[in-house]
Protein backbone atom coordinates (compact mmCIF):
# COMPACT_ATOMS: atom_id res chain seq x y z
CA UNK A 1 0.00 0.00 0.00
CA UNK A 2 2.93 2.31 0.69
CA UNK A 3 4.26 1.96 -2.88
CA UNK A 4 0.73 2.58 -4.20
CA UNK A 5 0.48 5.81 -2.16
CA UNK A 6 3.89 6.96 -3.37
CA UNK A 7 2.95 6.20 -6.98
CA UNK A 8 -0.33 8.07 -6.73
CA UNK A 9 1.49 10.99 -5.10
CA UNK A 10 3.81 11.28 -8.12
CA UNK A 11 0.86 11.06 -10.47
CA UNK A 12 -0.99 13.78 -8.55
CA UNK A 13 2.03 16.03 -8.92
CA UNK A 14 2.07 15.24 -12.63
CA UNK A 15 -1.63 16.16 -12.85
CA UNK A 16 -0.89 19.60 -11.41
CA UNK A 17 2.23 20.20 -13.49
CA UNK A 18 1.77 22.51 -16.51
CA UNK A 19 5.12 21.53 -18.04
CA UNK A 20 5.34 17.76 -17.82
CA UNK A 21 5.50 16.05 -21.23
CA UNK A 22 3.50 13.02 -22.30
CA UNK A 23 6.58 10.80 -22.52
CA UNK A 24 7.49 11.71 -18.95
CA UNK A 25 3.96 10.86 -17.78
CA UNK A 26 4.06 7.51 -19.59
CA UNK A 27 7.41 6.62 -18.03
CA UNK A 28 6.11 7.70 -14.61
CA UNK A 29 2.95 5.60 -14.96
CA UNK A 30 4.89 2.51 -15.99
CA UNK A 31 7.53 2.93 -13.27
CA UNK A 32 4.96 3.21 -10.49
CA UNK A 33 2.38 0.70 -11.67
CA UNK A 34 5.07 -1.98 -12.03
CA UNK A 35 5.79 -1.62 -8.30
CA UNK A 36 2.20 -2.50 -7.35
CA UNK A 37 2.43 -6.13 -8.47
CA UNK A 38 5.48 -8.30 -9.08
CA UNK A 39 4.81 -9.31 -12.71
CA UNK A 40 7.11 -10.61 -15.45
CA UNK A 41 6.02 -8.00 -17.96
CA UNK A 42 4.11 -4.72 -18.10
CA UNK A 43 2.86 -2.80 -21.12
CA UNK A 44 1.27 0.60 -21.54
CA UNK A 45 -0.59 0.77 -24.82
CA UNK A 46 -2.02 4.03 -26.22
CA UNK A 47 -5.01 4.20 -28.51
CA UNK A 48 -4.48 5.59 -32.02
CA UNK A 49 -8.05 6.47 -32.99
CA UNK A 50 -7.24 7.50 -36.52
CA UNK A 51 -5.55 4.21 -37.38
CA UNK A 52 -7.70 2.12 -35.03
CA UNK A 53 -4.64 0.55 -33.48
CA UNK A 54 -2.98 0.15 -30.09
CA UNK A 55 0.67 1.18 -29.77
CA UNK A 56 3.08 -0.32 -27.24
CA UNK A 57 4.47 2.96 -25.84
CA UNK A 58 6.10 1.72 -22.61
CA UNK A 59 7.17 -1.89 -21.96
CA UNK A 60 8.86 -3.55 -18.97
CA UNK A 61 10.15 -7.11 -19.28
CA UNK A 62 12.58 -9.27 -21.23
CA UNK A 63 10.84 -8.59 -24.58
CA UNK A 64 10.60 -4.81 -24.18
CA UNK A 65 12.92 -4.01 -27.10
CA UNK A 66 10.92 -6.21 -29.47
CA UNK A 67 7.54 -4.82 -28.38
CA UNK A 68 8.07 -1.09 -27.80
CA UNK A 69 6.68 0.93 -30.69
CA UNK A 70 4.87 -1.97 -32.33
CA UNK A 71 1.18 -1.80 -33.14
CA UNK A 72 -1.71 -4.20 -33.00
CA UNK A 73 -5.29 -3.97 -34.32
CA UNK A 74 -7.81 -2.43 -31.95
CA UNK A 75 -10.16 -5.41 -32.31
CA UNK A 76 -7.59 -8.06 -31.34
CA UNK A 77 -6.57 -9.55 -28.01
CA UNK A 78 -7.66 -9.02 -24.45
CA UNK A 79 -6.55 -5.39 -24.65
CA UNK A 80 -8.81 -4.95 -27.72
CA UNK A 81 -11.72 -6.38 -25.71
CA UNK A 82 -10.88 -3.95 -22.89
CA UNK A 83 -10.95 -1.00 -25.32
CA UNK A 84 -14.25 -2.08 -26.83
CA UNK A 85 -16.00 -2.76 -23.52
CA UNK A 86 -14.18 -0.14 -21.42
CA UNK A 87 -13.87 -2.73 -18.68
CA UNK A 88 -10.87 -4.40 -17.01
CA UNK A 89 -10.22 -8.09 -17.60
CA UNK A 90 -8.44 -10.93 -15.82
CA UNK A 91 -7.52 -13.96 -17.91
CA UNK A 92 -6.26 -17.05 -16.14
CA UNK A 93 -5.88 -19.41 -19.12
CA UNK A 94 -5.13 -17.29 -22.20
CA UNK A 95 -4.74 -20.08 -24.76
CA UNK A 96 -8.27 -21.24 -24.03
CA UNK A 97 -9.69 -17.71 -24.15
CA UNK A 98 -11.04 -16.63 -27.56
CA UNK A 99 -10.03 -13.05 -26.84
CA UNK A 100 -6.34 -13.89 -26.59
CA UNK A 101 -4.15 -12.63 -29.48
CA UNK A 102 -1.46 -15.30 -29.86
CA UNK A 103 0.57 -13.47 -32.51
CA UNK A 104 2.54 -11.46 -29.93
CA UNK A 105 3.74 -14.65 -28.19
CA UNK A 106 4.62 -16.17 -31.58
CA UNK A 107 6.61 -13.09 -32.58
CA UNK A 108 8.49 -12.75 -29.31
CA UNK A 109 8.72 -16.35 -28.09
CA UNK A 110 7.16 -15.29 -24.79
CA UNK A 111 4.65 -17.59 -23.05
CA UNK A 112 1.62 -15.85 -21.55
CA UNK A 113 0.01 -17.66 -18.59
CA UNK A 114 -2.17 -14.96 -17.05
CA UNK A 115 -3.22 -11.43 -18.05
CA UNK A 116 -4.43 -8.34 -16.25
CA UNK A 117 -5.82 -5.64 -18.56
CA UNK A 118 -7.04 -2.27 -17.17
CA UNK A 119 -8.38 0.66 -19.24
CA UNK A 120 -7.09 4.21 -18.84
CA UNK A 121 -10.34 6.21 -18.79
CA UNK A 122 -10.70 9.98 -18.49
CA UNK A 123 -14.12 11.66 -18.66
CA UNK A 124 -15.57 8.57 -20.30
CA UNK A 125 -12.91 8.57 -23.04
CA UNK A 126 -10.49 5.66 -23.28
CA UNK A 127 -6.86 6.71 -23.73
CA UNK A 128 -5.12 3.37 -23.54
CA UNK A 129 -4.51 0.17 -21.60
CA UNK A 130 -2.27 -0.93 -18.74
CA UNK A 131 -1.50 -4.62 -19.15
CA UNK A 132 0.37 -6.97 -16.80
CA UNK A 133 1.53 -10.45 -17.87
CA UNK A 134 2.39 -13.40 -15.58
CA UNK A 135 2.88 -12.94 -11.82
CA UNK A 136 6.37 -13.94 -10.79
CA UNK A 137 5.07 -16.14 -7.99
CA UNK A 138 3.29 -18.24 -10.68
CA UNK A 139 -0.17 -17.48 -9.27
CA UNK A 140 -3.01 -15.86 -11.22
CA UNK A 141 -4.01 -12.22 -11.12
CA UNK A 142 -6.93 -11.68 -8.73
CA UNK A 143 -9.47 -9.03 -7.71
CA UNK A 144 -7.06 -7.43 -5.26
CA UNK A 145 -4.52 -6.96 -8.04
CA UNK A 146 -7.26 -5.56 -10.25
CA UNK A 147 -8.36 -3.05 -7.61
CA UNK A 148 -4.78 -1.89 -7.01
CA UNK A 149 -4.09 -1.25 -10.72
CA UNK A 150 -7.57 0.18 -11.41
CA UNK A 151 -7.29 2.69 -8.56
CA UNK A 152 -3.90 3.77 -9.84
CA UNK A 153 -5.16 3.87 -13.47
CA UNK A 154 -7.87 6.43 -12.58
CA UNK A 155 -5.26 8.96 -11.47
CA UNK A 156 -2.83 7.99 -14.25
CA UNK A 157 -5.51 8.61 -16.91
CA UNK A 158 -6.15 12.14 -15.60
CA UNK A 159 -2.40 12.90 -15.66
CA UNK A 160 -2.16 11.52 -19.18
CA UNK A 161 -5.18 13.50 -20.37
CA UNK A 162 -3.75 16.71 -18.87
CA UNK A 163 -0.40 16.07 -20.54
CA UNK A 164 -2.26 15.48 -23.81
CA UNK A 165 -4.12 18.77 -23.44
CA UNK A 166 -0.91 20.67 -22.65
CA UNK A 167 0.88 19.08 -25.58
CA UNK A 168 -2.00 19.75 -27.96
CA UNK A 169 -2.20 23.36 -26.76
CA UNK A 170 1.54 23.83 -27.21
CA UNK A 171 1.33 22.17 -30.63
CA UNK A 172 -1.49 24.48 -31.70
CA UNK A 173 0.39 27.55 -30.50
CA UNK A 174 3.49 26.26 -32.26
CA UNK A 175 1.55 25.55 -35.43
CA UNK A 176 -0.08 28.98 -35.41
CA UNK A 177 3.31 30.61 -34.90
CA UNK A 178 4.76 28.45 -37.63
CA UNK A 179 1.90 29.27 -39.99
CA UNK A 180 2.35 32.97 -39.26
CA UNK A 181 6.08 32.76 -39.95
CA UNK A 182 5.57 30.83 -43.20
CA UNK A 183 2.84 33.17 -44.40
CA UNK A 184 4.91 36.21 -43.46
CA UNK A 185 7.83 34.90 -45.47
CA UNK A 186 5.98 33.74 -48.58
CA UNK A 187 3.88 36.88 -48.84
CA UNK A 188 7.05 39.00 -48.80
CA UNK A 189 8.61 37.20 -51.80
CA UNK A 190 7.57 38.63 -55.17
CA UNK A 191 9.78 36.59 -57.50
CA UNK A 192 7.77 33.50 -58.52
CA UNK A 193 10.62 30.97 -58.83
CA UNK A 194 12.14 32.09 -55.53
CA UNK A 195 8.70 32.00 -53.86
CA UNK A 196 8.03 28.40 -54.91
CA UNK A 197 11.47 27.12 -53.94
CA UNK A 198 11.49 28.93 -50.60
CA UNK A 199 7.95 27.79 -49.75
CA UNK A 200 8.87 24.14 -50.36
CA UNK A 201 11.94 24.54 -48.13
CA UNK A 202 9.98 26.26 -45.34
CA UNK A 203 7.24 23.62 -45.20
CA UNK A 204 9.70 20.72 -45.44
CA UNK A 205 11.96 22.06 -42.69
CA UNK A 206 9.12 23.24 -40.42
CA UNK A 207 7.40 19.84 -40.30
CA UNK A 208 10.52 17.75 -40.93
CA UNK A 209 8.84 16.09 -43.91
CA UNK A 210 10.85 13.82 -46.16
CA UNK A 211 9.98 15.82 -49.23
CA UNK A 212 7.77 18.75 -50.25
CA UNK A 213 7.06 19.72 -53.84
CA UNK A 214 5.10 22.68 -55.20
CA UNK A 215 3.75 22.36 -58.73
CA UNK A 216 2.06 24.94 -60.94
CA UNK A 217 -0.97 23.91 -62.98
CA UNK A 218 -0.49 24.30 -66.74
CA UNK A 219 -3.64 23.26 -68.55
CA UNK A 220 -3.93 19.47 -68.37
CA UNK A 221 -0.61 19.06 -66.56
CA UNK A 222 1.34 20.48 -63.65
CA UNK A 223 5.04 21.37 -63.57
CA UNK A 224 7.06 20.93 -60.38
CA UNK A 225 8.70 24.30 -59.68
CA UNK A 226 9.65 24.16 -56.00
CA UNK A 227 11.17 21.12 -54.27
CA UNK A 228 12.89 20.34 -50.97
CA UNK A 229 13.83 16.97 -49.46
CA UNK A 230 15.96 15.25 -46.86
CA UNK A 231 17.52 12.87 -49.37
CA UNK A 232 19.07 13.48 -52.76
CA UNK A 233 15.84 12.99 -54.64
CA UNK A 234 15.40 13.97 -58.27
CA UNK A 235 11.82 15.21 -58.61
CA UNK A 236 9.71 14.61 -61.72
CA UNK A 237 9.16 17.60 -63.98
CA UNK A 238 5.69 17.06 -65.40
CA UNK A 239 2.61 15.62 -63.69
CA UNK A 240 -0.27 14.46 -65.86
CA UNK A 241 -3.88 15.13 -64.91
CA UNK A 242 -5.65 11.99 -63.69
CA UNK A 243 -2.43 9.99 -63.27
CA UNK A 244 -1.75 8.84 -59.69
CA UNK A 245 -2.96 10.63 -56.57
CA UNK A 246 -1.32 13.88 -57.63
CA UNK A 247 -2.98 13.71 -61.02
CA UNK A 248 -6.29 12.93 -59.31
CA UNK A 249 -6.06 16.08 -57.18
CA UNK A 250 -5.09 18.03 -60.30
CA UNK A 251 -8.25 16.75 -61.91
CA UNK A 252 -10.70 16.87 -58.98
CA UNK A 253 -9.17 19.90 -57.19
CA UNK A 254 -9.71 18.34 -53.75
CA UNK A 255 -7.18 17.47 -51.04
CA UNK A 256 -6.19 13.80 -50.70
CA UNK A 257 -4.32 12.27 -47.77
CA UNK A 258 -3.12 8.71 -48.31
CA UNK A 259 -1.80 7.27 -45.04
CA UNK A 260 -0.93 3.88 -46.50
CA UNK A 261 -0.03 3.87 -50.18
CA UNK A 262 0.15 0.07 -50.24
CA UNK A 263 -3.65 0.01 -49.97
CA UNK A 264 -4.22 2.75 -52.55
CA UNK A 265 -4.57 1.42 -56.09
CA UNK A 266 -4.34 4.86 -57.65
CA UNK A 267 -1.09 5.74 -55.92
CA UNK A 268 1.82 6.33 -58.26
CA UNK A 269 5.05 6.94 -56.39
CA UNK A 270 7.52 9.36 -57.95
CA UNK A 271 10.45 7.84 -56.09
CA UNK A 272 9.46 4.23 -55.33
CA UNK A 273 9.84 4.40 -51.54
CA UNK A 274 6.98 6.39 -50.03
CA UNK A 275 4.23 5.01 -47.84
CA UNK A 276 2.26 8.21 -47.12
CA UNK A 277 1.38 11.11 -49.36
CA UNK A 278 -0.58 14.32 -48.91
CA UNK A 279 -1.61 16.41 -51.91
CA UNK A 280 -3.29 19.79 -51.37
CA UNK A 281 -4.65 22.00 -54.18
CA UNK A 282 -3.40 25.59 -54.31
CA UNK A 283 -6.26 27.82 -55.37
CA UNK A 284 -7.04 31.49 -55.82
CA UNK A 285 -10.78 31.76 -55.54
CA UNK A 286 -12.21 28.96 -57.68
CA UNK A 287 -9.17 28.79 -59.94
CA UNK A 288 -6.65 25.98 -59.46
CA UNK A 289 -3.14 27.45 -59.45
CA UNK A 290 -1.08 24.47 -58.38
CA UNK A 291 -0.46 21.68 -55.87
CA UNK A 292 1.43 21.15 -52.62
CA UNK A 293 2.79 17.58 -52.61
CA UNK A 294 4.22 15.99 -49.45
CA UNK A 295 5.61 12.49 -49.06
CA UNK A 296 6.93 10.26 -46.29
CA UNK A 297 8.54 6.79 -46.22
CA UNK A 298 6.44 6.05 -43.10
CA UNK A 299 2.81 4.95 -43.04
CA UNK A 300 0.31 7.25 -41.29
CA UNK A 301 2.80 10.12 -41.32
CA UNK A 302 0.30 12.99 -41.35
CA UNK A 303 -1.96 14.19 -38.55
CA UNK A 304 -5.26 15.96 -39.11
CA UNK A 305 -3.85 19.06 -37.40
CA UNK A 306 -0.95 19.15 -39.87
CA UNK A 307 -3.34 18.71 -42.77
CA UNK A 308 -5.33 21.75 -41.63
CA UNK A 309 -2.17 23.84 -41.45
CA UNK A 310 -0.90 22.72 -44.87
CA UNK A 311 -4.32 23.49 -46.30
CA UNK A 312 -4.21 27.01 -44.82
CA UNK A 313 -0.61 27.55 -45.97
CA UNK A 314 -1.60 26.39 -49.46
CA UNK A 315 -4.44 28.92 -49.44
CA UNK A 316 -2.00 31.70 -48.52
CA UNK A 317 0.42 30.36 -51.11
CA UNK A 318 -2.28 30.76 -53.76
CA UNK A 319 -2.55 34.46 -52.90
CA UNK A 320 1.25 34.83 -52.87
CA UNK A 321 1.59 33.13 -56.29
CA UNK A 322 -1.09 35.38 -57.74
CA UNK A 323 0.69 38.44 -56.34
CA UNK A 324 4.05 37.23 -57.68
CA UNK A 325 2.56 36.75 -61.13
CA UNK A 326 1.05 40.23 -61.03
CA UNK A 327 4.39 41.64 -59.91
CA UNK A 328 6.10 39.73 -62.73
CA UNK A 329 3.75 41.32 -65.27
CA UNK A 330 4.46 44.78 -63.89
CA UNK A 331 8.19 44.07 -63.76
CA UNK A 332 8.21 42.79 -67.34
CA UNK A 333 6.25 45.82 -68.49
CA UNK A 334 8.87 48.06 -66.87
CA UNK A 335 11.78 46.35 -68.65
CA UNK A 336 10.10 45.59 -71.99
CA UNK A 337 10.06 47.86 -75.00
CA UNK A 338 6.41 48.39 -75.90
CA UNK A 339 7.09 48.89 -79.61
CA UNK A 340 9.24 45.84 -80.39
CA UNK A 341 8.63 43.41 -77.50
CA UNK A 342 12.38 43.25 -76.86
CA UNK A 343 13.85 44.28 -73.52
CA UNK A 344 14.55 47.98 -73.03
CA UNK A 345 17.56 49.98 -71.79
CA UNK A 346 16.36 49.66 -68.17
CA UNK A 347 16.75 45.88 -68.41
CA UNK A 348 20.15 46.44 -69.97
CA UNK A 349 21.32 48.51 -67.00
CA UNK A 350 19.64 46.51 -64.21
CA UNK A 351 20.12 42.87 -65.22
CA UNK A 352 22.97 42.44 -67.69
CA UNK A 353 25.79 43.24 -65.22
CA UNK A 354 24.60 40.27 -63.13
CA UNK A 355 24.55 38.05 -66.22
CA UNK A 356 28.17 38.90 -66.96
CA UNK A 357 28.88 38.15 -63.29
CA UNK A 358 27.43 34.66 -63.82
CA UNK A 359 29.68 34.17 -66.85
CA UNK A 360 32.67 34.91 -64.64
CA UNK A 361 31.51 32.54 -61.91
CA UNK A 362 30.78 29.72 -64.37
CA UNK A 363 33.86 30.31 -66.53
CA UNK A 364 31.71 30.94 -69.61
CA UNK A 365 32.19 33.19 -72.65
CA UNK A 366 29.89 35.74 -74.19
CA UNK A 367 29.60 38.80 -76.39
CA UNK A 368 27.73 42.09 -76.77
CA UNK A 369 26.60 43.32 -80.20
CA UNK A 370 25.65 46.96 -80.69
CA UNK A 371 23.44 47.65 -83.74
CA UNK A 372 22.48 50.97 -85.29
CA UNK A 373 20.27 51.26 -88.38
CA UNK A 374 21.91 53.22 -91.19
CA UNK A 375 20.22 56.40 -92.44
CA UNK A 376 17.08 55.60 -90.47
CA UNK A 377 16.26 59.32 -90.39
CA UNK A 378 15.60 59.11 -94.15
CA UNK A 379 12.74 56.67 -93.50
CA UNK A 380 11.02 59.16 -91.21
CA UNK A 381 11.73 62.04 -93.62
CA UNK A 382 10.64 60.21 -96.78
CA UNK A 383 7.56 58.57 -95.27
CA UNK A 384 6.53 59.46 -91.73
CA UNK A 385 7.27 58.56 -88.13
CA UNK A 386 4.49 55.94 -88.11
CA UNK A 387 6.19 54.07 -90.94
CA UNK A 388 9.49 54.48 -89.10
CA UNK A 389 8.00 52.94 -85.94
CA UNK A 390 6.61 50.02 -87.94
CA UNK A 391 10.04 49.42 -89.44
CA UNK A 392 11.64 49.45 -85.97
CA UNK A 393 9.06 46.87 -84.86
CA UNK A 394 9.85 44.62 -87.86
CA UNK A 395 13.59 44.86 -87.25
CA UNK A 396 12.96 43.97 -83.61
CA UNK A 397 10.90 40.98 -84.76
CA UNK A 398 13.77 39.86 -86.98
CA UNK A 399 16.14 40.00 -84.01
CA UNK A 400 13.61 38.14 -81.85
CA UNK A 401 13.28 35.39 -84.48
CA UNK A 402 17.04 35.03 -84.63
CA UNK A 403 17.51 34.56 -80.88
CA UNK A 404 14.23 32.91 -79.80
CA UNK A 405 15.63 29.36 -79.73
CA UNK A 406 18.85 30.43 -78.02
CA UNK A 407 19.81 31.72 -74.60
CA UNK A 408 20.60 35.11 -76.14
CA UNK A 409 19.00 38.42 -75.16
CA UNK A 410 17.59 41.10 -77.45
CA UNK A 411 17.27 44.75 -76.39
CA UNK A 412 16.00 47.90 -78.05
CA UNK A 413 18.50 50.28 -76.54
CA UNK A 414 16.83 53.45 -77.78
CA UNK A 415 15.68 55.05 -81.03
CA UNK A 416 17.05 52.92 -83.88
CA UNK A 417 19.70 51.23 -81.70
CA UNK A 418 19.60 47.59 -80.60
CA UNK A 419 21.80 45.45 -78.37
CA UNK A 420 22.09 41.66 -78.53
CA UNK A 421 23.81 39.75 -75.73
CA UNK A 422 25.20 36.40 -76.87
CA UNK A 423 25.69 33.73 -74.22
CA UNK A 424 28.10 30.76 -74.37
CA UNK A 425 29.68 31.89 -77.66
CA UNK A 426 33.37 32.68 -78.19
CA UNK A 427 34.72 35.47 -80.42
CA UNK A 428 34.66 33.46 -83.65
CA UNK A 429 31.13 32.20 -83.00
CA UNK A 430 29.98 35.72 -82.10
CA UNK A 431 31.27 37.04 -85.44
CA UNK A 432 29.50 34.25 -87.37
CA UNK A 433 26.25 34.91 -85.50
CA UNK A 434 26.49 38.64 -86.21
CA UNK A 435 27.08 38.00 -89.92
CA UNK A 436 23.93 35.87 -90.03
CA UNK A 437 21.94 38.48 -88.09
CA UNK A 438 23.20 41.24 -90.41
CA UNK A 439 22.11 39.27 -93.47
CA UNK A 440 18.64 38.62 -92.02
CA UNK A 441 18.14 42.38 -91.51
CA UNK A 442 19.98 44.06 -94.41
CA UNK A 443 19.03 41.60 -97.15
CA UNK A 444 15.35 41.54 -96.27
CA UNK A 445 12.57 43.56 -97.87
CA UNK A 446 10.33 44.85 -95.14
CA UNK A 447 6.71 45.26 -96.28
CA UNK A 448 4.84 47.97 -94.42
CA UNK A 449 1.17 48.69 -95.01
CA UNK A 450 0.35 52.37 -95.34
CA UNK A 451 -3.14 53.85 -95.56
CA UNK A 452 -2.94 54.06 -99.35
CA UNK A 453 -0.36 51.46 -100.41
CA UNK A 454 2.15 48.80 -99.36
CA UNK A 455 5.65 50.13 -98.88
CA UNK A 456 8.78 48.04 -99.43
CA UNK A 457 11.78 49.19 -97.44
CA UNK A 458 15.33 47.91 -97.29
CA UNK A 459 17.47 49.06 -94.41
CA UNK A 460 21.19 48.70 -93.78
CA UNK A 461 22.82 48.57 -90.34
CA UNK A 462 26.18 48.93 -88.61
CA UNK A 463 27.30 46.31 -86.06
CA UNK A 464 29.94 46.42 -83.33
CA UNK A 465 31.10 43.39 -81.30
CA UNK A 466 32.90 43.16 -77.95
CA UNK A 467 33.63 39.75 -76.39
CA UNK A 468 33.91 38.47 -72.84
CA UNK A 469 36.43 37.90 -71.37
CA UNK A 470 39.01 38.71 -74.07
CA UNK A 471 37.95 42.34 -74.57
CA UNK A 472 36.71 43.08 -71.06
CA UNK A 473 35.27 41.39 -67.97
CA UNK A 474 33.00 44.34 -67.19
CA UNK A 475 29.57 44.64 -68.80
CA UNK A 476 29.66 48.43 -69.13
CA UNK A 477 33.07 48.19 -70.82
CA UNK A 478 31.68 45.56 -73.20
CA UNK A 479 28.75 47.84 -74.01
CA UNK A 480 31.08 50.83 -74.49
CA UNK A 481 33.50 48.87 -76.69
CA UNK A 482 30.75 47.39 -78.86
CA UNK A 483 29.28 50.89 -79.26
CA UNK A 484 32.73 52.21 -80.17
CA UNK A 485 33.18 49.43 -82.73
CA UNK A 486 29.75 50.23 -84.21
CA UNK A 487 30.74 53.92 -84.62
CA UNK A 488 33.95 52.76 -86.27
CA UNK A 489 31.73 51.13 -88.90
CA UNK A 490 29.72 54.34 -89.21
CA UNK A 491 32.88 56.34 -89.86
CA UNK A 492 34.00 53.94 -92.60
CA UNK A 493 30.98 53.70 -94.84
CA UNK A 494 28.40 51.90 -92.67
CA UNK A 495 26.75 48.53 -93.51
CA UNK A 496 29.50 46.46 -91.93
CA UNK A 497 30.64 44.68 -88.77
CA UNK A 498 33.52 45.72 -86.55
CA UNK A 499 35.15 43.87 -83.68
CA UNK A 500 38.08 44.21 -81.28
CA UNK A 501 41.09 42.38 -82.76
CA UNK A 502 43.93 40.58 -80.95
CA UNK A 503 45.93 43.79 -80.84
CA UNK A 504 43.05 45.50 -79.00
CA UNK A 505 42.35 47.63 -82.07
CA UNK A 506 39.13 47.75 -84.07
CA UNK A 507 38.85 45.81 -87.33
CA UNK A 508 36.13 45.60 -89.98
CA UNK A 509 34.91 42.20 -91.12
CA UNK A 510 35.35 43.17 -94.79
CA UNK A 511 38.91 44.35 -94.11
CA UNK A 512 39.82 41.04 -92.45
CA UNK A 513 38.33 39.08 -95.36
CA UNK A 514 40.25 41.12 -97.95
CA UNK A 515 43.64 40.60 -96.30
Amino acid sequence: MKSEALGIGEILRAINSPDIAIDEVLTLIMKNVSQLIDAEAWSLLLLDRERKELIFKEVIGEKKNELKGTRMPIDKGVVGWTVKNRKPAIVTDPYKDQRFFQNIDKQTGFITNTILSVPLLSKGKILGIIEAINKKDKTYFNEEDLNLVSNYAEHAAIALENANLVQNLKAKVGHLTLMFDINKTITSILTLDKLLKKSAELIQEAFDYYFVGIALATGTNAMLKGFSSKGKLKPPGKIQKGKGLVGKVLKEEKMIICQNTEKEKEFEDFFGEFKSEMVVPIKKGDKLIGLTIIGSPEKYAFSQEEAKIIKEVSYQLGIAIDNARLYEKIRLAAITDELTGLYNSRYCNEYLPAIVGKWKKAGEKGAVIFIDLDYFKNVNDNYNHLIGSKLLRLVGKEIMNKIKNEAHIGIRYGGDEYVVVLQNLDSKEAIEFTKSLKDSITEKEFFIKDERKNIEIRIKASFGIACYPVDSENFYDLLRLSDLAMYYVKSRGRDNIAYINVEKAISLIDESEDT
